[in-house]
C-alpha cells in the first residue's frame, strides 16, 4: 500500500528528514521525504504493518529542538504512484505549498554535544573548526532567506561543499546527512582577524601575559596558541590580543559582540567608553556550567536555562567571596551576573583558551545589533580615533558568512520558580507561542523595547527584541523585520492593532484598523499566554503608557469580565515636568511629586524653585500616574540615583540596594493610589538614621501591599479562581514580584505572570493582538 503523509510542525532545520529516512530504511520501506513550504511530506510504500509502524514513530519521536503538531494521513492509488516500489527511499528536492500550511522555524541553535566534542578532537577531521554543526545545532533563522529551509535559501548556499561534505551530506548514516550548514575548513565560511588600533602583540606570547602560567581563572590548553595552521592563526591572534588588555569585536551566529578580559578593570572601563555604556552591568559567558559556578549561585531551573538549546544570558545571583573576582567595574551595584555559555564553536574556543569573557552587544548602547563588517570596521575606525579611546587596542575577529537578521541575545531569569524574560531574542525567535486568538492580525506593539507580531491559525509570531524607535537605525530595524517576517511567514494580515499613543513611530509606521491601551495591552498579553477564561485582576505597572484619558498612565489596576478591560484603581494622579528629560531626571520627578502632595522639597534652591513655578503655570507639564517615575522619586529621595542614563536605572539600583538587606522599614500606600504619606514617612526615616537599604526595601514592600489591598478590595468581583495578574515593566523586580506572589498565594489568589514574553513592552504586542477580537473595527 502506498501512504502519503503530511507532517506538520516545528519540521525543518532539524534534521526531519534524515530522521524519516533513517526510520524508513530501519522498516524496509520505499518512498520520499521533502520539505514542502513550511512543512513536511513523505510518501511511503509498504506492507501494512510497517506503513503502521512508521506512522507510529512519526507521531511520537522528533529530533532535538522540534515538535510535530499533526501527521495528516492519505492513502494514494497505487496504481499512479508505482515507481516507488523497489526504490529505496530517497530525500528529494523541495517544492512549495499553499499558504494555509504556516510555517515553524527553527531559532538559531547552540552546538550540540557531539559536535563539541568532534571540534576539540585532534583526531576529527573538523578539529578546531569554527563553524561546525549538524542536523540538530548552529545557525538557523539568522541565515534564512526564504522558505522551505534548504541550502540554497540560506546564506550557507553561499559556499560548495567539498567532496568530503558532499559524501557525509549524502551518506545515510552520518550525523549530518542533509545537514543544510554542513560545512569543513577546507570548504565552509573562514575567519579573519583585523587590527584597528593599538599595538600588534600576536607573535609576542610573553608580552601578552602567557596565559599558562596564569593558573588562577584561566583554564588554559596551550595546544590553541601552539597550533600553527595558518586557517586557525585568526583565532589565536583574537586570544593574544585579548590577553594584551584589548577589545575585540566578534561576529557570532546573530550578530557582532564586544569581547573583553573580565578581570582586566582597564579594559573593561575601556569598553563601557566604547559603548557610551557607564552605568549597566556586563554579562559574562563562562566556558561550562561547572566555571559558572564558581562564580555564581545556581538552582537547578537556572541550570536549565544556561544549558538549554537556547544559550540565554541568565541573571544568577553572585559569589562575593572568589578567589578570583571580576574586576568591580564589570557588575557594577548589581548583586547578580549576567551569565551565559557559548553558543557557538568560536565562542567555546575562546572561553577553553581564556576563561570567563565579557560578551555584550556589538554596538554603541541604543543602536541596533551590528552584522554588516564593514559597518562594523568604519565604527571602531571612528571611535578609535577619538580621545577617549587612543592607545586602546581594537580588534576585530570576523568571518564570511553573511548574518541575515540581526539576534540579540536572550536575557531570562528566574523569579519565584518561573522563567522570566527581559529580552527574548536569539534562540527564541521565531518558536511562535500557541494563543486562542481568532483571525490573521499584525500588532504593531510600542516603542520601548519594541517589538511586533503577527497571529494567524492561533499562533503567534512575536519578532526578536527591536530596540527603541527614538533611534533611526531600530527604526529601519523594525521595517526590515516586518517586511522579513511577511516574506518569509506569508502574512497578509486583516486587521493591524497599534497602541494608542498618537507620536509612537509604531503606531504611525503601520495603517490600522484599531488602536489599544498601552496598559490594558500588558494585562491582557499575560490573558493571551495563558490562555486565561473568566474574570481577571489585572495590575499593569510601568513607566509610561497614554492612558484613555489622554494623561500619561503606569500604575493601573484593571477587571478583565465579560470581555471588557475596567479599570478599577490606580496611583493618584501628579503634575510631572513632561518631555524625554522630565522622565530622565529623577530630581525634578521627585520635586514635582513633593509638590503635588503638597510637600516641600528636601532642598530649595534655583533649580527645584524653577520646576515648581513651572507645575504651577502648567509650563511643559503632564499628568501621570505611573508607578515607575514612583520609584524613580523614592530612588531620588534615597539618594540611590538621580538620573537615568538608561530605560529603568533608578528602579534597578534602588533595588541592588534593598538587596542588600533583609530589613524593611515599615512603609505604607493607600488604596486610593495617594502617596503623600509615603513621601513623609520616608523623609521622617531618613532625618532618623534608618538604614536607606532598609528604607528601599520597605518602600518595595508597600508597593506588594499595594497590590495586595487592592486584590483584597475587588475579591467580590472575582471569580471562584480568583486570578491576578502581575504585568508591566516594573515587575521584573525580583523583590516586588516575589513578595508579591506570595502574599497573594497565601490568601488563596491564583497569580499569572509573562513566561514566554517579557513583562515590560516586548510583550504588549501580544496584549494587543489578543484585545482586538474585542473591538469593533
Amino acid at each position: 500500500m502506498i501512504i502519503k503523509f503530511t507532517v506538520k510542525g516545528l519540521v525543518q532545520g532539524i534534521g526531519y528528514r534524515p530522521f524519516v529516512a533513517k526510520q524508513a530504511d530501519e522498516l524496509n520501506i520505499d518512498g520520499w521525504v521533502r520539505n514542502t513550504g513550511g512543512i513536511v511530506t513523505v510518501m511511503v510504500s509498504g506492507s501494512e504493518i510497517s506503513l503502521g509502524e512508521f506512522y507510529h514513530r512519526l507521531i511520537s519521536d522528533v529530533p532535538t529542538g522540534g515538535f510535530v503538531t499533526s501527521v495528516e494521513v492519505e492513502e494514494i492509488d497505487a496504481a499512479e504512484t508505482s515507481e516507488l516500489e523497489g526504490k529505496g527511499f530517497t530525500i528529494i528536492e523541495s517544492d512549495q505549498d499553499n499558504q494555509s500550511n504556516l510555517p515553524l522555524i527553527p531559532a538559531d541553535i547552540a552546538t550540540c554535544e557531539n559536535c563539541k566534542k568532534e571540534l576539540l578532537d585532534a583526531t576529527n577531521r573538523r578539529y578546531l573548526h569554527p563553524f561546525i554543526s549538524c542536523t540538530v545545532c548552529g545557525p538557523r533563522y539568522s541565515i534564512l532567506e526564504r522558505l522551505p529551509y534548504d541550502r540554497d535559501t540560506i546564506t550557507m548556499g553561499d559556499f560548495e561543499m567539498c567532496p568530503e561534505c558532499q559524501k557525509e551530506y549524502t551518506g545515510k548514516l552520518d550525523i549530518r546527512r542533509h545537514a543544510q550548514t554542513i560545512a569543513c575548513k577546507k570548504c565552509g565560511p573562514k575567519l579573519s582577524f583585523t587590527v584597528i588600533s593599538g599595538p600588534n602583540n600576536v607573535d609576542n606570547l610573553e608580552n601578552a601575559g602567557y596565559p599558562a602560567k596564569n593558573t588562577v581563572h584561566r583554564k588554559f590548553t596551550s595546544e590553541f596558541l601552539d597550533n600553527s595552521n595558518e586557517d586557525f592563526a585568526p583565532l589565536k591572534q583574537a586570544v593574544v590580543h585579548i590577553l594584551n588588555g584589548g577589545i575585540l569585536a566578534v561576529k557570532d551566529i546573530g550578530g557582532y559582540h564586544l569581547v573583553c578580559d573580565p578581570f582586566n578593570e582597564s579594559a573593561v572601563a575601556k569598553l563601557r567608553l566604547l559603548k557610551h555604556r557607564e552605568a549597566k552591568a556586563f554579562a559574562v559567558m563562562f566556558y561550562d556550567l561547572e566555571q559558572a559556578k564558581d562564580y555564581c549561585i545556581i538552582n537547578e531551573n537556572e541550570a536549565k536555562l544556561l544549558e538549554s538549546p537556547a544559550r540565554p544570558i541568565v541573571l544568577l545571583k553572585r559569589k562575593y567571596e572568589l578567589a578570583q573576582k571580576l574586576a568591580d567595574n564589570v557588575c557594577l551595584t548589581s548583586p547578580d551576573i549576567g551569565a551565559m555559555l557559548p553558543c557557538n564553536p568560536v565562542q567555546i574556543l575562546l572561553t577553553k583558551a581564556l576563561g570567563p569573557l565579557i560578551m555584550t552587544s556589538g554596538n554603541a548602547s541604543g543602536d541596533v545589533l551590528e552584522t554588516d563588517d564593514d559597518r562594523m570596521e568604519q565604527w571602531l575606525r571612528q571611535r578609535a580615533q577619538s580621545d577617549e579611546m587612543s592607545e586602546v587596542p581594537l580588534a576585530i575577529l570576523s568571518h564570511n558568512r553573511r548574518i541575515l537578521r540581526p539576534m540579540d541575545d536572550s536575557v531570562m531569569k528566574v523569579v519565584a520558580g518561573q522563567q522570566q524574560f527581559i529580552r527574548r531574542g536569539r534562540g527564541h525567535v521565531p518558536a511562535p507561542i500557541p494563543v486562542d486568538i481568532p483571525g490573521e492580525i499584525f500588532a504593531a506593539g510600542g516603542d520601548l523595547k519594541s517589538s511586533f507580531c503577527y497571529v494567524k491559525n492561533g499562533l503567534a509570531y512575536v519578532s526578536q527584541y527591536l530596540g527603541d524607535m527614538e533611534s533611526v537605525s531600530c527604526q529601519e530595524f523594525y521595517k526590515n523585520e516586518k517586511k522579513a517576517m511577511e516574506t518569509i511567514f506569508g502574512f497578509t494580515p486583516k486587521n493591524n492593532v497599534v497602541d494608542n499613543h498618537p507620536g509612537y513611530f509604531s503606531r504611525n509606521n503601520s495603517a490600522f484598523d484599531i488602536e489599544i491601551q498601552h496598559h490594558k495591552a500588558h494585562v491582557a498579553s499575560v490573558i493571551a499566554e495563558h490562555s486565561l477564561k473568566g474574570t481577571v485582576l489585572g495590575f499593569a505597572f510601568d513607566g509610561t503608557g497614554y492612558g484613555d484619558d489622554k494623561t500619561i498612565w503606569g500604575g493601573e489596576t484593571f477587571l478583565w469580565k465579560d470581555n471588557q478591560m475596567e479599570r478599577v484603581a490606580h496611583l493618584k494622579p501628579v503634575k510631572l515636568i513632561g518631555g524625554d528629560e522630565g522622565a530622565k531626571n529623577c530630581d525634578t520627578i521627585l520635586t514635582a511629586m513633593l509638590h503635588g502632595n503638597g510637600l516641600q522639597p528636601t532642598e530649595i534652591n534655583m533649580n527645584t524653585q524653577l520646576i515648581m513655578a513651572a507645575l504651577d503655570k502648567n509650563i511643559n507639564t503632564v499628568i501621570s500616574s505611573s508607578m515607575g517615575r514612583l520609584f524613580d522619586a523614592v530612588s531620588a529621595l534615597l539618594d540611590i540615583c538621580h538620573y537615568n542614563s538608561y530605560e529603568g536605572q533608578a528602579p534597578i539600583e534602588l533595588e541592588n540596594i534593598a538587596a542588600t538587606t533583609n530589613k524593611a522599614y515599615k512603609l505604607h500606600i493607600e488604596t486610593d493610589g495617594c502617596t503623600k504619606e509615603l513621601f513623609r514617612d520616608i523623609v521622617y526615616a531618613i532625618s532618623n538614621g534608618v538604614d536607606k537599604a532598609e528604607i528601599a526595601r520597605g518602600f518595595i514592600e508597600a508597593v506588594s501591599d499595594y497590590i495586595v489591598d487592592i486584590s483584597k478590595e475587588c475579591e467580590n468581583n472575582l471569580d471562584k479562581n480568583k486570578q491576578v495578574i502581575l504585568s508591566g515593566g516594573t515587575f521584573l523586580n525580583r523583590i516586588l514580584l516575589e513578595s508579591t506572589v506570595g502574599k497573594l498565594e497565601a490568601l488563596g489568589f491564583k497569580v499569572y505572570t509573562a513566561n514566554q514574553l517579557p513583562p515590560g513592552d516586548g510583550g504588549i504586542c501580544l496584549g494587543q493582538a489578543f484585545l482586538s477580537q474585542f473591538e469593533k473595527v
